[in-house]
Protein backbone atom coordinates (compact mmCIF):
# COMPACT_ATOMS: atom_id res chain seq x y z
CA UNK A 1 0.00 0.00 0.00
CA UNK A 2 2.89 2.52 1.00
CA UNK A 3 4.41 1.90 -2.70
CA UNK A 4 0.99 2.56 -4.19
CA UNK A 5 0.47 5.89 -2.33
CA UNK A 6 4.11 7.02 -2.80
CA UNK A 7 3.77 6.43 -6.72
CA UNK A 8 0.29 8.11 -6.63
CA UNK A 9 1.64 11.26 -4.78
CA UNK A 10 4.79 11.39 -7.07
CA UNK A 11 2.78 11.75 -9.89
CA UNK A 12 0.82 14.16 -8.33
CA UNK A 13 3.98 16.37 -8.45
CA UNK A 14 5.69 15.51 -11.81
CA UNK A 15 4.89 17.26 -15.06
CA UNK A 16 5.16 14.72 -17.89
CA UNK A 17 8.41 15.43 -20.15
CA UNK A 18 7.74 18.01 -23.10
CA UNK A 19 10.20 19.07 -26.08
CA UNK A 20 10.98 22.51 -25.17
CA UNK A 21 12.39 21.07 -22.11
CA UNK A 22 14.74 18.56 -23.23
CA UNK A 23 12.55 15.32 -23.07
CA UNK A 24 13.27 15.56 -19.18
CA UNK A 25 10.34 15.36 -16.72
CA UNK A 26 10.83 18.39 -14.22
CA UNK A 27 9.05 18.49 -10.51
CA UNK A 28 5.82 20.77 -10.34
CA UNK A 29 6.20 23.68 -8.19
CA UNK A 30 3.57 23.98 -5.29
CA UNK A 31 1.74 27.12 -5.93
CA UNK A 32 2.49 30.07 -2.86
CA UNK A 33 -0.95 29.50 -1.91
CA UNK A 34 0.11 25.97 -0.75
CA UNK A 35 2.87 27.11 0.93
CA UNK A 36 1.40 29.82 2.98
CA UNK A 37 -1.23 26.91 4.13
CA UNK A 38 -0.62 25.84 7.81
CA UNK A 39 0.12 22.09 6.95
CA UNK A 40 1.53 20.32 4.46
CA UNK A 41 -1.50 18.74 1.75
CA UNK A 42 -0.40 14.94 0.51
CA UNK A 43 -2.48 12.28 -0.69
CA UNK A 44 -3.95 9.83 1.19
CA UNK A 45 -2.50 11.84 4.55
CA UNK A 46 -5.83 12.61 6.88
CA UNK A 47 -6.20 15.93 7.81
CA UNK A 48 -9.15 17.48 9.84
CA UNK A 49 -12.20 19.16 8.29
CA UNK A 50 -10.79 22.81 8.54
CA UNK A 51 -7.32 22.31 7.29
CA UNK A 52 -9.05 20.79 4.13
CA UNK A 53 -11.91 23.57 3.76
CA UNK A 54 -9.32 26.26 3.99
CA UNK A 55 -6.66 24.25 1.12
CA UNK A 56 -10.31 24.04 -0.82
CA UNK A 57 -11.23 27.79 -0.39
CA UNK A 58 -7.54 28.50 -1.03
CA UNK A 59 -7.52 26.99 -4.40
CA UNK A 60 -10.48 28.18 -5.39
CA UNK A 61 -9.57 31.83 -4.77
CA UNK A 62 -6.97 31.42 -6.42
CA UNK A 63 -8.01 29.93 -9.85
CA UNK A 64 -7.21 26.28 -9.43
CA UNK A 65 -9.40 23.38 -9.03
CA UNK A 66 -10.65 22.52 -5.57
CA UNK A 67 -8.83 19.70 -4.41
CA UNK A 68 -10.52 15.88 -4.04
CA UNK A 69 -11.15 15.65 -0.49
CA UNK A 70 -13.13 12.96 0.88
CA UNK A 71 -14.50 12.56 4.48
CA UNK A 72 -13.36 9.60 6.18
CA UNK A 73 -14.57 8.92 10.04
CA UNK A 74 -13.82 12.15 11.30
CA UNK A 75 -10.84 13.63 9.14
CA UNK A 76 -10.32 14.24 5.51
CA UNK A 77 -8.67 12.46 2.88
CA UNK A 78 -6.79 14.30 0.25
CA UNK A 79 -7.35 11.47 -3.61
CA UNK A 80 -5.91 11.79 -6.71
CA UNK A 81 -8.84 13.30 -9.34
CA UNK A 82 -11.79 10.70 -10.11
CA UNK A 83 -12.06 8.54 -13.39
CA UNK A 84 -15.23 6.44 -14.01
CA UNK A 85 -15.45 3.32 -15.44
CA UNK A 86 -19.11 3.92 -15.96
CA UNK A 87 -19.77 5.06 -20.27
CA UNK A 88 -21.62 7.88 -21.06
CA UNK A 89 -22.38 6.49 -24.04
CA UNK A 90 -23.61 3.02 -23.29
CA UNK A 91 -26.50 4.42 -21.35
CA UNK A 92 -28.48 5.70 -24.71
CA UNK A 93 -27.78 2.48 -26.67
CA UNK A 94 -30.82 0.11 -27.63
CA UNK A 95 -32.26 -3.28 -26.03
CA UNK A 96 -29.79 -5.96 -27.21
CA UNK A 97 -31.38 -8.21 -29.65
CA UNK A 98 -33.49 -10.82 -28.65
CA UNK A 99 -31.19 -14.61 -28.16
CA UNK A 100 -28.04 -12.20 -29.00
CA UNK A 101 -25.86 -12.96 -26.30
CA UNK A 102 -23.03 -10.72 -27.05
CA UNK A 103 -25.09 -7.77 -27.49
CA UNK A 104 -26.78 -9.21 -23.91
CA UNK A 105 -23.74 -9.20 -22.40
CA UNK A 106 -22.20 -5.67 -23.68
CA UNK A 107 -25.37 -4.66 -22.00
CA UNK A 108 -25.04 -6.05 -18.49
CA UNK A 109 -21.45 -4.63 -17.87
CA UNK A 110 -22.23 -0.83 -19.01
CA UNK A 111 -25.15 -0.31 -16.93
CA UNK A 112 -25.14 2.38 -14.24
CA UNK A 113 -27.34 0.60 -12.06
CA UNK A 114 -29.44 -2.37 -11.22
CA UNK A 115 -31.59 -3.81 -8.80
CA UNK A 116 -31.54 -6.20 -5.99
CA UNK A 117 -33.41 -9.15 -6.33
CA UNK A 118 -33.37 -10.96 -3.17
CA UNK A 119 -35.35 -14.13 -3.06
CA UNK A 120 -38.07 -13.47 -0.52
CA UNK A 121 -37.85 -10.19 0.07
CA UNK A 122 -41.19 -7.83 -0.22
CA UNK A 123 -39.34 -5.46 -2.92
CA UNK A 124 -36.65 -4.80 -5.24
CA UNK A 125 -33.47 -2.67 -4.23
CA UNK A 126 -31.87 -0.15 -6.35
CA UNK A 127 -28.24 -0.09 -6.94
CA UNK A 128 -26.23 2.48 -7.94
CA UNK A 129 -22.34 1.31 -9.73
CA UNK A 130 -19.24 2.79 -8.33
CA UNK A 131 -17.06 4.63 -10.52
CA UNK A 132 -14.53 2.28 -10.05
CA UNK A 133 -14.53 -1.91 -10.07
CA UNK A 134 -15.88 -4.02 -12.36
CA UNK A 135 -19.58 -4.87 -13.24
CA UNK A 136 -21.97 -6.73 -11.07
CA UNK A 137 -21.56 -10.41 -10.85
CA UNK A 138 -24.81 -12.49 -12.62
CA UNK A 139 -27.03 -14.92 -10.89
CA UNK A 140 -28.38 -15.88 -6.84
CA UNK A 141 -25.94 -15.96 -4.25
CA UNK A 142 -25.71 -15.46 -0.73
CA UNK A 143 -25.80 -11.99 0.69
CA UNK A 144 -23.31 -11.84 3.71
CA UNK A 145 -23.00 -8.76 6.51
CA UNK A 146 -19.26 -7.89 6.39
CA UNK A 147 -16.96 -8.10 9.86
CA UNK A 148 -16.25 -5.10 10.82
CA UNK A 149 -19.95 -4.19 9.42
CA UNK A 150 -17.57 -0.86 7.70
CA UNK A 151 -15.53 -3.70 6.12
CA UNK A 152 -12.32 -1.81 7.16
CA UNK A 153 -10.24 -4.53 7.93
CA UNK A 154 -7.57 -5.43 5.50
CA UNK A 155 -9.16 -9.46 5.59
CA UNK A 156 -12.56 -9.41 7.18
CA UNK A 157 -13.47 -11.54 10.29
CA UNK A 158 -15.59 -13.76 8.78
CA UNK A 159 -13.53 -13.77 5.46
CA UNK A 160 -13.94 -17.98 5.20
CA UNK A 161 -17.47 -17.87 5.30
CA UNK A 162 -17.85 -15.39 2.52
CA UNK A 163 -15.02 -17.13 0.10
CA UNK A 164 -16.67 -20.72 0.46
CA UNK A 165 -20.25 -19.03 -0.37
CA UNK A 166 -18.85 -16.34 -3.10
CA UNK A 167 -21.45 -14.02 -1.15
CA UNK A 168 -22.33 -10.81 -2.38
CA UNK A 169 -20.71 -8.29 0.93
CA UNK A 170 -22.71 -5.74 2.67
CA UNK A 171 -21.07 -3.02 4.47
CA UNK A 172 -21.75 0.24 5.76
CA UNK A 173 -20.16 3.20 4.87
CA UNK A 174 -17.77 5.22 6.85
CA UNK A 175 -14.32 5.06 8.44
CA UNK A 176 -12.14 3.72 5.43
CA UNK A 177 -12.50 4.86 1.68
CA UNK A 178 -14.33 3.26 -0.36
CA UNK A 179 -11.53 1.87 -2.60
CA UNK A 180 -10.40 0.33 0.72
CA UNK A 181 -13.46 -1.35 1.26
CA UNK A 182 -13.50 -2.91 -2.09
CA UNK A 183 -9.94 -4.22 -1.88
CA UNK A 184 -10.53 -6.14 1.75
CA UNK A 185 -13.71 -7.45 0.35
CA UNK A 186 -11.69 -8.66 -2.73
CA UNK A 187 -8.89 -9.70 -0.41
CA UNK A 188 -11.44 -11.45 1.71
CA UNK A 189 -12.75 -13.80 -1.39
CA UNK A 190 -16.30 -11.98 -1.68
CA UNK A 191 -17.75 -11.86 -5.30
CA UNK A 192 -19.68 -8.05 -4.72
CA UNK A 193 -19.66 -5.31 -2.41
CA UNK A 194 -22.91 -3.40 -1.53
CA UNK A 195 -22.25 -0.59 0.99
CA UNK A 196 -24.97 0.92 2.63
CA UNK A 197 -25.23 4.82 2.18
CA UNK A 198 -25.29 6.99 5.81
CA UNK A 199 -27.31 9.69 4.81
CA UNK A 200 -30.42 10.10 2.30
CA UNK A 201 -29.93 9.91 -0.97
CA UNK A 202 -27.90 6.97 -3.66
CA UNK A 203 -24.92 7.86 -5.22
CA UNK A 204 -22.00 6.55 -7.69
CA UNK A 205 -18.99 6.11 -5.19
CA UNK A 206 -15.46 7.10 -6.55
CA UNK A 207 -12.45 5.31 -5.84
CA UNK A 208 -9.30 6.71 -7.08
CA UNK A 209 -7.81 4.76 -4.79
CA UNK A 210 -9.01 1.49 -6.34
CA UNK A 211 -9.84 2.45 -10.15
CA UNK A 212 -8.95 -0.83 -11.13
CA UNK A 213 -9.92 -2.95 -8.45
CA UNK A 214 -11.44 -6.62 -9.93
CA UNK A 215 -14.11 -6.35 -8.09
CA UNK A 216 -17.42 -5.00 -8.41
CA UNK A 217 -18.54 -2.41 -5.99
CA UNK A 218 -22.27 -0.85 -5.56
CA UNK A 219 -24.31 1.68 -3.05
CA UNK A 220 -27.94 1.23 -2.01
CA UNK A 221 -29.70 3.68 0.24
CA UNK A 222 -29.37 4.60 3.76
CA UNK A 223 -33.47 2.91 4.95
CA UNK A 224 -33.20 0.57 2.46
CA UNK A 225 -29.55 -0.66 3.35
CA UNK A 226 -30.52 -0.42 7.14
CA UNK A 227 -33.73 -2.77 7.15
CA UNK A 228 -31.49 -5.15 4.67
CA UNK A 229 -28.64 -4.84 7.76
CA UNK A 230 -31.17 -5.30 10.58
CA UNK A 231 -32.39 -8.56 9.32
CA UNK A 232 -29.03 -10.08 8.61
CA UNK A 233 -28.29 -9.58 12.18
CA UNK A 234 -31.05 -11.12 13.29
CA UNK A 235 -29.93 -14.33 11.48
CA UNK A 236 -32.08 -13.91 8.44
CA UNK A 237 -30.31 -15.66 5.06
CA UNK A 238 -30.82 -13.86 2.22
CA UNK A 239 -29.76 -14.96 -0.96
CA UNK A 240 -29.91 -12.25 -4.06
CA UNK A 241 -29.00 -11.51 -7.53
CA UNK A 242 -27.50 -8.08 -8.67
CA UNK A 243 -29.72 -7.57 -11.75
CA UNK A 244 -28.44 -4.47 -13.96
CA UNK A 245 -31.24 -2.41 -15.81
CA UNK A 246 -31.45 -1.56 -19.30
CA UNK A 247 -33.19 1.04 -19.99
CA UNK A 248 -34.83 2.77 -23.49
CA UNK A 249 -37.71 5.58 -23.79
CA UNK A 250 -38.78 3.53 -27.72
CA UNK A 251 -37.04 0.49 -28.90
CA UNK A 252 -36.27 -0.70 -32.75
CA UNK A 253 -34.53 -4.11 -31.51
CA UNK A 254 -37.52 -5.73 -29.45
CA UNK A 255 -41.30 -5.64 -29.28
CA UNK A 256 -41.80 -4.92 -25.46
CA UNK A 257 -44.06 -2.20 -23.69
CA UNK A 258 -41.32 -2.64 -21.15
CA UNK A 259 -39.25 1.46 -20.89
CA UNK A 260 -36.77 -0.73 -18.43
CA UNK A 261 -36.07 -4.38 -18.08
CA UNK A 262 -33.20 -6.73 -16.86
CA UNK A 263 -30.10 -6.82 -19.48
CA UNK A 264 -30.18 -10.54 -19.82
CA UNK A 265 -32.58 -13.05 -20.23
CA UNK A 266 -30.73 -14.81 -17.42
CA UNK A 267 -31.83 -11.54 -15.29
CA UNK A 268 -35.40 -11.45 -16.35
CA UNK A 269 -36.01 -15.13 -15.20
CA UNK A 270 -34.36 -14.50 -12.01
CA UNK A 271 -36.43 -11.17 -11.62
CA UNK A 272 -39.49 -12.91 -13.04
CA UNK A 273 -38.78 -16.11 -10.66
CA UNK A 274 -38.57 -14.25 -7.01
CA UNK A 275 -40.74 -15.54 -4.55
CA UNK A 276 -44.02 -13.45 -3.61
CA UNK A 277 -46.27 -15.37 -1.68
CA UNK A 278 -47.25 -19.05 -0.51
CA UNK A 279 -49.93 -20.96 1.83
CA UNK A 280 -50.61 -21.12 5.41
CA UNK A 281 -49.64 -24.58 6.94
CA UNK A 282 -51.26 -26.02 10.01
CA UNK A 283 -55.15 -25.04 9.66
CA UNK A 284 -58.19 -26.90 10.31
CA UNK A 285 -58.96 -29.64 8.13
CA UNK A 286 -55.03 -28.88 6.38
CA UNK A 287 -56.56 -26.75 4.43
CA UNK A 288 -54.05 -24.74 1.63
CA UNK A 289 -55.53 -20.98 2.37
CA UNK A 290 -53.00 -18.88 -0.02
CA UNK A 291 -51.04 -15.71 1.18
CA UNK A 292 -49.17 -12.91 -0.84
CA UNK A 293 -46.56 -10.40 0.68
CA UNK A 294 -46.67 -6.72 0.95
CA UNK A 295 -44.62 -5.15 -1.02
CA UNK A 296 -43.23 -3.74 2.23
CA UNK A 297 -42.26 -5.37 5.25
CA UNK A 298 -39.13 -7.97 5.36
CA UNK A 299 -38.75 -11.55 4.37
CA UNK A 300 -41.27 -14.65 5.60
CA UNK A 301 -38.85 -16.74 7.60
CA UNK A 302 -40.88 -19.91 6.58
CA UNK A 303 -39.32 -22.42 8.95
CA UNK A 304 -40.40 -20.12 11.53
CA UNK A 305 -43.43 -20.95 13.92
CA UNK A 306 -46.16 -18.73 14.56
CA UNK A 307 -48.82 -18.03 17.26
CA UNK A 308 -51.63 -16.39 16.14
CA UNK A 309 -53.62 -13.28 17.93
CA UNK A 310 -56.75 -11.14 16.49
CA UNK A 311 -56.45 -7.45 16.98
CA UNK A 312 -58.26 -5.21 18.99
CA UNK A 313 -60.18 -3.28 17.35
CA UNK A 314 -59.83 -6.01 14.56
CA UNK A 315 -59.37 -3.31 11.77
CA UNK A 316 -56.40 -1.83 14.07
CA UNK A 317 -58.46 1.86 13.47
CA UNK A 318 -58.19 2.72 16.74
CA UNK A 319 -57.66 6.59 16.79
CA UNK A 320 -55.49 8.55 19.21
CA UNK A 321 -53.40 5.68 19.88
CA UNK A 322 -50.08 4.30 18.09
CA UNK A 323 -50.64 0.86 19.55
CA UNK A 324 -53.46 -1.87 19.15
CA UNK A 325 -56.00 -2.17 22.37
CA UNK A 326 -54.29 -5.46 22.73
CA UNK A 327 -50.82 -4.87 22.32
CA UNK A 328 -49.52 -6.97 25.17
CA UNK A 329 -50.91 -10.07 23.79
CA UNK A 330 -50.00 -9.09 20.52
CA UNK A 331 -46.64 -8.91 21.22
CA UNK A 332 -44.32 -11.73 19.54
CA UNK A 333 -47.04 -13.11 17.80
CA UNK A 334 -48.67 -13.06 14.80
CA UNK A 335 -51.19 -10.32 14.80
CA UNK A 336 -54.63 -10.49 11.91
CA UNK A 337 -56.24 -7.99 11.29
CA UNK A 338 -59.63 -6.99 9.02
CA UNK A 339 -59.35 -5.08 5.65
CA UNK A 340 -60.60 -1.43 6.12
CA UNK A 341 -61.10 1.60 8.05
CA UNK A 342 -57.66 3.10 7.40
CA UNK A 343 -54.63 2.40 4.88
CA UNK A 344 -52.49 -0.68 5.34
CA UNK A 345 -49.51 0.98 6.25
CA UNK A 346 -52.05 2.86 9.48
CA UNK A 347 -52.64 -1.38 10.70
CA UNK A 348 -49.06 -2.59 9.85
CA UNK A 349 -47.19 0.41 12.02
CA UNK A 350 -49.40 -0.44 14.75
CA UNK A 351 -49.08 -3.92 14.59
CA UNK A 352 -45.17 -2.96 14.33
CA UNK A 353 -45.62 -0.93 17.49
CA UNK A 354 -47.06 -3.22 19.15
CA UNK A 355 -43.88 -6.03 19.03
CA UNK A 356 -45.97 -7.75 16.45
CA UNK A 357 -43.75 -10.71 14.78
CA UNK A 358 -46.36 -10.55 11.76
CA UNK A 359 -49.04 -8.56 10.70
CA UNK A 360 -52.22 -10.87 8.62
CA UNK A 361 -54.32 -8.42 6.59
CA UNK A 362 -57.66 -10.46 6.17
CA UNK A 363 -59.04 -9.30 3.06
CA UNK A 364 -62.76 -8.51 2.69
CA UNK A 365 -63.45 -10.67 -0.62
CA UNK A 366 -61.78 -13.55 -2.33
CA UNK A 367 -58.94 -11.84 -3.52
CA UNK A 368 -55.39 -11.42 -2.38
CA UNK A 369 -53.11 -8.57 -3.75
CA UNK A 370 -49.48 -7.42 -3.13
CA UNK A 371 -50.74 -4.38 -0.76
CA UNK A 372 -48.22 -1.41 -0.50
CA UNK A 373 -47.90 2.16 0.35
CA UNK A 374 -46.84 5.25 -2.03
CA UNK A 375 -44.01 6.71 -1.64
CA UNK A 376 -42.51 3.15 -0.72
CA UNK A 377 -40.14 4.88 2.19
CA UNK A 378 -42.87 5.23 3.77
CA UNK A 379 -42.76 1.44 4.78
CA UNK A 380 -38.94 1.11 5.46
CA UNK A 381 -39.54 1.24 9.29
CA UNK A 382 -42.09 -2.23 9.15
CA UNK A 383 -39.06 -5.01 9.73
CA UNK A 384 -41.62 -7.88 9.97
CA UNK A 385 -43.45 -9.96 7.45
CA UNK A 386 -46.38 -8.28 6.09
CA UNK A 387 -48.82 -10.39 4.35
CA UNK A 388 -52.46 -10.62 3.10
CA UNK A 389 -55.21 -13.98 3.13
CA UNK A 390 -58.52 -14.03 1.50
CA UNK A 391 -61.85 -13.92 3.67
CA UNK A 392 -62.38 -17.81 3.41
CA UNK A 393 -58.69 -17.51 4.60
CA UNK A 394 -59.36 -15.21 7.70
CA UNK A 395 -62.42 -17.26 8.64
CA UNK A 396 -59.92 -20.04 8.80
CA UNK A 397 -57.47 -18.08 11.13
CA UNK A 398 -60.44 -17.23 13.37
CA UNK A 399 -60.61 -20.57 14.57
CA UNK A 400 -56.68 -20.53 15.43
CA UNK A 401 -56.54 -17.71 18.15
CA UNK A 402 -53.74 -19.30 20.72
CA UNK A 403 -52.36 -21.81 17.93
CA UNK A 404 -49.52 -22.33 15.62
CA UNK A 405 -49.15 -22.24 12.41
CA UNK A 406 -46.19 -22.07 9.54
CA UNK A 407 -46.19 -20.24 6.41
CA UNK A 408 -44.67 -21.74 3.50
CA UNK A 409 -43.18 -20.43 0.43
CA UNK A 410 -44.35 -21.40 -3.34
CA UNK A 411 -43.38 -20.25 -6.62
CA UNK A 412 -47.43 -21.24 -7.53
CA UNK A 413 -48.62 -18.56 -5.83
CA UNK A 414 -48.26 -15.18 -7.95
CA UNK A 415 -49.68 -11.59 -8.13
CA UNK A 416 -49.96 -12.50 -11.93
CA UNK A 417 -51.90 -15.65 -11.09
CA UNK A 418 -53.95 -14.16 -8.79
CA UNK A 419 -54.76 -11.32 -11.43
CA UNK A 420 -55.97 -13.69 -13.64
CA UNK A 421 -58.42 -15.50 -11.04
CA UNK A 422 -59.99 -11.97 -9.96
CA UNK A 423 -60.94 -11.55 -14.22
CA UNK A 424 -62.66 -14.74 -13.50
CA UNK A 425 -64.20 -13.57 -10.33
CA UNK A 426 -65.62 -10.76 -11.89
CA UNK A 427 -66.58 -12.19 -14.88
CA UNK A 428 -64.62 -10.12 -16.95
CA UNK A 429 -62.53 -13.35 -17.55
CA UNK A 430 -65.18 -15.94 -19.43
CA UNK A 431 -66.01 -16.46 -22.74
CA UNK A 432 -69.03 -15.48 -24.31
CA UNK A 433 -70.55 -18.72 -25.11
CA UNK A 434 -72.27 -20.53 -22.22
CA UNK A 435 -70.91 -23.97 -23.63
CA UNK A 436 -67.13 -22.18 -23.56
CA UNK A 437 -67.67 -20.96 -20.26
CA UNK A 438 -68.34 -24.78 -18.85
CA UNK A 439 -65.28 -25.88 -20.48
CA UNK A 440 -63.56 -23.07 -19.00
CA UNK A 441 -65.08 -23.63 -15.49
CA UNK A 442 -63.74 -27.69 -15.78
CA UNK A 443 -60.05 -26.85 -17.07
CA UNK A 444 -59.40 -24.15 -14.40
CA UNK A 445 -60.94 -26.61 -11.56
CA UNK A 446 -58.28 -28.90 -12.73
CA UNK A 447 -55.78 -26.21 -12.92
CA UNK A 448 -56.07 -25.05 -9.52
CA UNK A 449 -57.45 -27.78 -7.79
CA UNK A 450 -54.88 -27.75 -4.70
CA UNK A 451 -55.83 -24.24 -4.02
CA UNK A 452 -59.52 -23.86 -2.17
CA UNK A 453 -59.25 -19.79 -2.81
CA UNK A 454 -58.88 -19.93 -6.49
CA UNK A 455 -61.57 -22.25 -6.93
CA UNK A 456 -64.25 -20.54 -4.67
CA UNK A 457 -63.63 -17.45 -6.19
CA UNK A 458 -64.14 -19.05 -9.60
CA UNK A 459 -67.05 -20.82 -8.68
CA UNK A 460 -68.51 -17.21 -7.47
CA UNK A 461 -67.82 -15.83 -10.85
CA UNK A 462 -69.05 -18.59 -13.05
CA UNK A 463 -72.33 -17.98 -11.02
CA UNK A 464 -71.74 -14.38 -11.34
CA UNK A 465 -71.76 -14.71 -14.91
CA UNK A 466 -74.26 -17.06 -16.08
CA UNK A 467 -76.87 -16.45 -12.94
CA UNK A 468 -77.71 -19.86 -12.05
CA UNK A 469 -76.40 -22.93 -10.12
CA UNK A 470 -72.72 -23.95 -10.15
CA UNK A 471 -72.37 -27.02 -10.98
CA UNK A 472 -70.66 -30.15 -9.25
CA UNK A 473 -67.39 -30.64 -9.56
CA UNK A 474 -67.32 -33.29 -12.72
CA UNK A 475 -70.53 -32.06 -14.08
CA UNK A 476 -69.34 -29.22 -15.44
CA UNK A 477 -70.22 -30.86 -19.06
Amino acid sequence: MNSIVAALAALALVVPARAQDGGVARVKEEPDYVKRLPFKPKLFEPVDAEDAEQHIKAAQEHGDAAPNYFQVGEEMLMLPEVFSNLDDAAVKQDFPHEGNAAEEEASRSSRWWGRLYIDGWPQTVQYMRAHFGEPPPAGLRPMILADPPDACAAVLNNAEEIKKYDAIVVAKRGTCTFGTKGKNVLASGGAALVIVNNEPGNMHAPGPDAHDLKLSVSMVAEDEGNLLISSMEKGMALMAAMVPIHCAAQSETVKTMELCRGSTEADRAIANSIIEGGWVKGLPGDAKHEYLQATFGTKIPTAKKYEIVHASPPNACNEGSELLDNAEQVAGKAVVIERGGCQFLEKAMKAWSSNASMVIIVNSETSINRYGCEPRWKGLKVDIPALMVTDKGGEALKLMKGKIVEFPASPKVRKDTWLKIDSYRDTTGWAKKKSEQKMQLKQLRAEHAEWPDRIAAINMGYGLKTDGPVPPHGEEL
